[in-house]
């Protein structure tokens, strides 16, 4: 039960979110009246939700089907909801449902792509106890029920959490700062906690946890170490610092058909003897005799690739869309 109110919490944010945006159908006379959460009996969850938001009208419906779980502001059609769960994720395959009304309070989901589920109202545990878990300063934080060191996501992090209990459980709860910065302490409802990261606490009434952070003085960017002007070839590299931790890399190729441009941004790894970048740009430009960009084609904007430095202060680039062959390998300018 426990567990099952963090979920639905968590989906309930997800929802929320959604709600913010998304395209509504066309609105009908007859008025839908069966919201909140549906299951199954495979734990399959639904959730029906009015829109607010008086620009977006429509009905805010999610799904949390096993590893699936997304949600969107879709609209009546007759008497059902029809849209796609997917239309705010453009690099989603599109998810169409059509929710119709079963039996005396139950729903039936239909997926356009296949599949079918047939869901009761869900009875909702009533939680008693709320924990706030905040940042002050840059950092992030992570939880897990139990005593178990909780999986730190470093792609998305959070910075903040509630989670809601209908009765006493023991919690552990991580804290790691940003690039720059270093742990200072946890505080519970404003009074020191713990100078350890990593906490165990055992949530058995409401309470607000932070986590605090300061800048670390002696910290140093480590892409500094690697900013510089490359060569090879007639190939020309620059590395520049970005921000706390990421790197600008932009290498220019001349050639007979003019100048050629990359542009990337990656970070450096903890060993500080790569860069992987993602995103990276590719383009054909066109010089003025004064050396000034006159035109540019872009051939992408996707590219992916890595910088693998080498002991005698260079690199060796590879770009995983390249045509050049082999992997350039650059040397580093003396000033």
């Amino acid at each position: 039960m426990k567990k099952c109110i963090c979920m639905l919490m968590a989906f309930a944010l997800l929802l929320g979110l959604c709600a913010c945006g998304g395209a509504a159908g066309e609105k009908t006379p007859a008025a839908w009246s069966r919201t909140g959460y549906f299951s199954d009996e495979n734990q399959n969850i639904l959730y029906i939700l009015k829109s607010e938001d008086a620009e977006q009208p429509g009905w805010t419906v999610g799904v949390m089907f096993g590893d699936l779980m997304t949600g969107w502001t879709i609209g009546q059609e007759g008497e059902t909801l029809h849209g796609d769960l997917n239309a705010g994720d453009e690099s989603a395959e599109p998810y169409v449902v059509t929710v119709s009304p079963e039996g005396e309070d139950g729903v039936l989901l239909q997926v356009e792509s296949g599949g079918s589920y047939h869901l009761k109202p869900m009875e909702m545990p009533k939680a008693t106890i709320f924990v706030t878990i905040n940042t002050e300063g840059l950092g992030n934080i992570a939880y897990a029920e139990g005593e178990t060191a909780p999986e730190i996501d470093t792609e998305y992090p959070f910075q903040s959490a509630q989670i809601n209990l209908a009765e006493p459980t023991t919690y552990s709860i991580t804290a790691w700062p940003q690039a720059g910065n270093r742990f200072v302490k946890w505080t519970k409802n404003g009074e020191d906690f713990s100078t350890e990261p990593q906490i165990t606490a055992a949530l058995e009434e409401s309470a607000d946890f932070v986590a605090v952070f300061e800048e670390d003085p002696d910290w140093q960017n480590p892409v500094m170490n690697v900013v510089g002007e490359y060569q090879s070839g007639n190939a020309h590299a620059t590395i520049e610092c970005f921000g706390a931790d990421e790197a600008i890399i932009t290498i220019d190729l001349e050639s007979t058909e003019g100048l050629t441009r990359w542009f990337m941004f990656g970070r450096l790894n903890d060993e500080g003897d790569a860069i992987d970048y993602c995103d990276g740009s590719k383009a054909n430009l066109t010089l003025d005799e004064n050396g000034e960009v006159e035109s540019e084609e872009t051939e992408y904007n996707d590219g992916t690739g890595t910088l693998r430095f080498t002991e005698d202060g260079g690199f060796t680039w590879h770009d995983d869309q390249s045509e050049l062959g082999s992997d350039p390998v650059f040397k580093l300018l003396t000033p």
